[in-house]
């Protein structure tokens, strides 16, 4: 099992108690996180950019995505826009905490 799969794996079995995203003066609440084997190509007619997979969510339902540069995007279905959370998914398990 790679680290990152790991990290994913243990940020999961943890969300419990570690579920907020803080970085860039935010924080947002995750609903919940998709294991790194289970994440597929997001194919919606609302997606027009590169390819991602949809790695989690928020209480909102707003989704984490992993663009197929490696960086971590928030999607905000109410405003239709990402925005870079992190550069890498590694960076973002790192940023989840209390």
């Amino acid at each position: 099992m790679t680290d990152t799969r790991l990290a994913i794996a243990r940020a999961v079995n943890h969300l419990g108690v570690r579920r907020i995203y803080r970085g860039d003066g935010r924080s947002i609440v995750i609903a919940s996180l998709v294991r790194e084997e289970d994440w597929r190509p997001l194919h919606a007619p609302w997606w027009r950019g590169k390819e991602v997979c949809v790695i989690g969510a928020d209480l909102e339902g707003n989704f984490f995505l992993r663009h197929c540069d490696g960086s971590v995007r928030y999607w905000e279905h109410r405003l239709q826009t990402d925005t870079v959370l992190t550069r890498s998914v590694d960076e973002f398990i790192r940023s989840i905490d209390y």
